[in-house]
């Protein structure tokens, strides 16, 4: 006699387990999913308000200008600010090498978490900095010690937001969150541009440059809060996870990232030069507008807003196409038409002084740069392994930024005073526009599809 009851039981149990392992698969592709929103959100926020406190020093460089340097010539007294500016570049590789081999080594959470709190400190020391009226030459000091304090903190940053944005992705979506790290840069402009338009819209300019300009940077003081937000709710990335447990991560990270990846760290930087080049002539176009063109503090905030929305308008939407068709596209695309249209904009706006010119100058810029940019970041991360990853995209960043970006304000300031040429800003950005063509074609994409 066939025993019913027991094949019964057992076809029961059968789809009990078959029920359980679907549900199993289910809830992890759901923790999964999950995992990958809170990792965007924690390194996206992290980076806009590191951008957004680096970005506002740059913004507000005008009235920090009349604070701190007490000199005669407006001129000087403004490259002065931004040979301060420039001077938290320098401290960026040294960022890269400690705040980067320590990420790949004890976690990329622990390592942005380090660098949110530090930027954190480095904005205190900016917004509550006597001015040169009340301490003397001890002014200036303390603002290049706070610039060298966010400078070490953000040459770390973009590494660690790279590395969890590229390890958090979902297949086929890489290219998308790794455009989000540009993104969120392009939402720190915006909000700066935002604070900037509030602070004028309620204080006068003369109520700015005595001192209302330093609740910008209180503002940014956010960014600890932000800071404890990632390390309590955002996991560590699967791959970081299984590269550690194999014993070759043992060796000296920095050690082995030098000797045996220069030539890619190489690639990286000249990766660099279009994008940061671009980034600081955007924001230096608070300074351009109010300088060269005569137009208020106010409307140069309003052309900032205009870039912060273009680049969150257009990075997601370039991200999604990367993984289809790749990245050299579209990075080739805002090289060349930036290289093309750079001098025609720029003698728009010196012939055509109006809020309306700057935003379209503005507008456009943005918007080839996010098409470069949003794939960039992808590829700085498809450069390096998992266990040097941090290090290599942040050794990289630094120096291209130190190099390329950071003193782009006070050479673009030099070049145009020495010339009495306006248009010098869009020579230097066609050159770096052209130049940086050369590493798009050579670099090769590990994952043309995302």
């Amino acid at each position: 006699m066939i025993n019913t009851s027991s094949s019964s039981t057992d076809m029961d149990q059968a789809a009990i387990n078959a029920n359980t392992d679907t549900i199993g698969k289910t809830v992890t592709a759901t923790d999964s999913r999950s995992q990958a929103r809170r990792a965007a959100i924690g390194a996206t926020m992290g980076n806009l308000l590191e951008i957004y406190d680096f970005i506002a020093y740059g913004i507000f460089a005008v009235p920090i200008s009349k604070t701190f340097f007490a000199v005669t010539s407006d001129t000087i007294a403004l490259m002065l600010t931004f040979a301060t500016f420039g001077v938290g570049f320098i401290a960026r590789p040294i960022g890269a090498l400690v705040i980067g081999t320590y990420a790949d080594r004890v976690g990329r959470k622990k390592g942005m978490s380090l660098t949110i709190l530090l930027m954190a400190l480095g904005t205190a020391v900016i917004a509550f900095c006597p001015g040169y009226a009340s301490i003397g030459l001890t002014a200036p000091l303390i603002v290049v010690a706070g610039r060298l304090i966010q400078g070490f903190s953000a040459g770390g940053e973009v590494g660690g937001a790279v590395a969890m944005l590229h390890e958090n992705a979902p297949p086929g979506k890489r290219g998308l969150y790794a455009a989000f790290q540009q993104m969120s840069q392009g939402c720190g402009v915006l909000i700066a541009g935002f604070i900037g338009l509030l602070l004028s819209s309620i204080f006068t300019q003369e109520e700015i440059f005595g001192g209302a300009w330093r609740l910008a940077f209180v503002f940014g003081l956010l960014i600890a809060p932000v800071g404890i937000y990632i390390r309590r709710t955002v996991d560590e990335t699967p791959e970081f996870l299984a590269n550690a447990a194999q014993p070759s991560t043992q060796k000296s990270v920095l050690r082995y990232t030098l000797l045996r990846h220069y030539k890619t760290i190489g690639m990286g930087v000249l990766v660099m030069l279009f994008w940061t080049i671009a980034t600081y002539i955007s924001n230096y176009f608070s300074t351009y507008a109010v300088r060269e063109l005569h137009l208020s503090l106010r409307e140069s905030y309003l052309g900032q807003i205009a870039y912060g929305v273009t680049m969150l308008a257009c990075c997601p939407m370039v991200g999604l196409l990367s993984d289809r068709i790749g990245k050299k596209v579209p990075m080739l695309f805002g090289t060349l038409l930036t290289a093309v249209l750079a001098y025609p904009l720029f003698d728009l706006l010196t012939q055509v002084p109006t809020l309306a010119s700057l935003i379209v100058v503005q507008v456009t810029i943005g918007a080839l740069l996010a098409c470069y940019a949003s794939c960039a970041s992808g590829v700085l991360g498809e450069l390096f392994p998992t266990s040097i990853r941090v290090t290599g995209v942040a050794i990289s960043y630094s120096i291209g930024v130190m190099v390329f970006g950071g003193f782009t304000p006070a050479i673009v300031t030099w070049l145009i005073a020495l010339t009495g040429d306006k248009l010098a800003i869009a020579y230097y950005l066609i050159g770096a526009a052209v130049i940086s063509c050369i590493p798009v074609l050579l670099v090769r994409e590990r994952d043309q599809r995302g």
